[in-house]
């Protein structure tokens, strides 16, 4: 991984607008020579190089951007750390480190995050203890967005602020380890371009009407896919018409470069709309051919040709039968080409068609004659025109489906190019009145030929709900100004319309902070990028835990995400039950084996736990008893076999017990109380006794799990 990244890092130098120059010939260039950059890097991070091959490179750009880039490897094993020093001002820029046990990442962290955030803060103010003051922490769990589940690091991101205005990407992000407070990551952004008056800034109430009219919110289905039933579904919800994009607080334009990933709707959740199909093997091929719901090979063909043109230079390369990710039926798929070298003279074109209705779901195609038009004539259609072409297209195609659709323009395509070779159109669904952006009719045409050299039609067959008990659109509005702040920000700006290097500007933005673009049509609550509403952090505690002996313990699985809050009741003092302390366990595994949750209160939530006990031999299926309260045996028994030594623990004869109840520990279960309690996982009564029959509370049960997880590692 460490190799990789920093093939990645060297490369990215090489074929970029960077000038890489040899250290020796330009070091005089620089104010910070490569000993002075050296001591840097091993002052600011206090490493040993001691058995580490080192190399590095100077390089710079037309933007005046001068850097050393330093390296150093182990000959012994993986380890790599990497570092760039600023040539002219000696600033730390980014550094990267990967040790080989940061491959094991584990479940519960040895520092506490408030120990790791005074590590970063103490690593921030030592490089920069004068910008210091100009940052402010950013709280990444603000909007549910971040979250590392399983990660080995905590991440950290001061934000620089101009006269309390964020500066979106100029600051620090720091990643330390959980399992050493190392610095794992670290990269340093500080734009030295001049800033855009803020006293000349529009009002947020000005910025918030331009919204409004220009951009705004709307009322939306997304396509979510359910891991439960392995189907897609839909779901309501109130979301950006047009991303989340920036207002220019001067001008009070829409600024259609976006400065972060914005949410597409189309890929909620885990949304499989761009799934790979299954190809299915010749046998199955000849099964499905049979079956009479299924086009035949030669007449899907001649429907295919009534939309692409195939010549007699074409040869059929490839003809498939795919099967559809949800089993609801089948794509014919068919791809033509030519290629005459001499001639200069190549194409191809893809198709794919519904099996059963023979609807044409996607195409593209492309000839050496489209280069030679563009190059040589002049553009017959403009995007008017070429819209028209796009709708004749659809109309010819897809009649129903087009006739349930709206045009929405992309402001990222079709402007942004002075001569475009093709104009893309894009055509959402609509259901019920309500836009439906994750179902989409989208064509393009070669505005020189008039060609459609591409098409793709996502369109879900599902139920979608009806809209009930929903926020008007202005109640919406009060609900997403209430939820996520819509303030000014400092944001760098690539203008290409202008001149390189001086295309990079910075510009003053009212927008929104960063979240999912989503929130929920009946209560406002923001959603997760799955749709469902993000917890408020004082929602994710138990309010019976208070001043238990266990409570610690059952904060720490809380925070690792190996038990959730579905209410404010944990019930320490209940005995558990198996299916709870089954979820818990395979929660707790390492490599993760976390499973998706569906309905807390739904007993079909724990059938893939069960799953995952019964295939790593944990449990089997006769001891399945979903609501049987597990004995202090059993839990030895079952955690003992997720450690994978039940081969040991079965041969009891080589196992003695110190218990004055020994005698009452059956011989099957002896070496499993043995192990459990030789490691101590768990732990006998106070009066000598392991008592293998009482019931394990669930405080017990989350002591014994984190003791699990500490085995080995402390």
């Amino acid at each position: 991984m460490k190799r990789a990244l920093s093939l990645f890092l060297v490369l990215a130098l090489l074929f970029s607008n960077t000038s890489v120059i040899f250290a020796q010939a330009k070091e005089n260039q620089s104010k910070i020579s490569l000993q002075k950059a050296i001591e840097i890097a091993r002052e600011s991070f206090e490493f040993n190089s001691q058995g580490y091959d080192f190399n590095q490179s100077y390089y710079e750009n037309a933007d005046g951007t001068k850097q050393w880039y330093l390296n150093w490897t182990s000959k012994s094993n993986g380890d790599n750390i990497s570092i760039t020093i600023d040539a002219d001002t000696g600033d730390v820029i980014s550094m990267y480190q990967w040790k080989e046990e940061y491959s094991t990442p584990t479940k519960l962290a040895k520092y506490s995050y408030e120990e790791a955030l005074k590590e970063a803060e103490a690593i921030v103010k030592k490089l920069q203890p004068k910008r210091y003051k100009e940052m402010e922490l950013m709280d990444n769990s603000k909007y549910g967005s971040t979250y590392y589940y399983d990660s080995n690091t905590y991440y950290f991101y001061y934000i620089r602020k101009v006269d309390n205005i964020p500066f979106q990407g100029d600051g620090i992000n720091i990643a330390i380890n959980k399992n050493t407070l190392e610095v794992y990551n670290y990269n340093f952004t500080w734009s030295k371009m001049a800033l855009p008056d803020a006293s000349k800034a529009l009002s947020l109430e000005e910025a918030k009407k331009i919204f409004k009219e220009k951009n705004g919110i709307e009322l939306a289905y997304i396509i979510r896919y359910d891991q439960k039933t392995k189907k897609n579904t839909a779901k309501l919800v109130y979301t950006f018409k047009n991303d989340n994009l920036p207002i220019d607080a001067i001008t009070g334009e829409i600024i259609n470069q976006g400065h972060y990933a914005v949410y597409d709707a189309s890929a909620a959740g885990n949304v499989q709309s761009a799934k790979e199909a299954v190809v299915l093997t010749p046998e199955e091929n000849r099964e499905v051919e049979n079956n009479e719901k299924y086009l035949k090979k030669e007449k899907a063909i001649e429907i295919a040709k009534k939309y692409v043109n195939i010549s007699d230079k074409h040869s059929l390369e490839a003809a498939s039968l795919y099967s559809n990710y949800d089993g609801s039926g089948a794509k014919w798929s068919f791809s033509w080409s030519y290629n005459i070298p001499d001639k200069k003279e190549y194409s191809y074109v893809n198709i794919s068609l519904d099996a059963v209705t023979g609807k044409v779901v996607s195409l593209s195609s492309y000839n050496s004659h489209q280069d030679e038009v563009a190059n040589n004539g002049n553009p017959k259609y403009n995007m008017d025109k070429a819209k028209e072409l796009a709708e004749n297209f659809l109309n010819a195609i897809d009649p129903e489906r087009f006739s349930q659709t709206e045009y929405r323009p992309n402001l990222y395509q079709n402007n942004e190019v002075d001569n475009p070779i093709s104009y893309t159109f894009n055509f959402i669904r609509k259901v019920n009145g309500i836009a439906c952006p994750g179902n989409y009719l989208n064509v393009t045409v070669n505005v020189y030929t008039g060609e459609i050299t591409y098409f793709y039609s996502y369109w879900t067959e599902i139920e979608f709900p009806k809209p009930d008990n929903l926020l008007t659109l202005e109640a919406a509005y009060d609900a997403l100004y209430k939820n996520v702040d819509f303030h000014l920000n400092y944001i760098n700006y690539y203008d290409y319309k202008l001149k390189h290097p001086n295309n990079k500007v910075t510009k003053l933005v009212y927008s929104f902070d960063s979240f999912s673009g989503m929130f929920d049509p009946k209560t406002g609550k923001l959603l997760d990028y799955n749709g469902d509403i993000i917890k408020d952090k004082k929602d994710n505690m138990f309010e019976d835990i208070k001043g238990h002996w266990a409570e610690n313990d059952i904060i720490t699985l809380l925070e690792a995400g190996i038990i959730e809050t579905n209410g404010k009741s944990f019930a320490p003092d209940e005995n558990i039950k198996q299916k709870d302390f089954i979820k818990m366990l395979i929660n707790s595994l390492q490599p993760n084996y976390r499973v998706l949750t569906y309905d807390s209160s739904s007993t079909e939530e724990y059938d893939d736990y069960y799953k995952q006990a019964i295939s790593r031999k944990i449990i089997t299926e006769k001891e399945k008893n979903l609501d049987s309260e597990v004995t202090r045996a059993q839990a030895a028994k079952m955690i003992v076999k997720a450690m994978n030594l039940g081969y040991i623990a079965d041969n009891s004869e080589i196992f003695l017990l110190g218990y004055s109840d020994k005698d009452s520990v059956s011989k099957e279960m002896r070496g499993y109380v043995a192990i459990a309690t030789g490691l101590n996982i768990m732990s006998g009564k106070g009066d000598g006794r392991f008592a293998p029959n009482d019931k394990l509370t669930r405080a017990e049960t989350a002591t014994t799990i984190v003791r699990f997880l500490k085995v080995g590692k402390e």
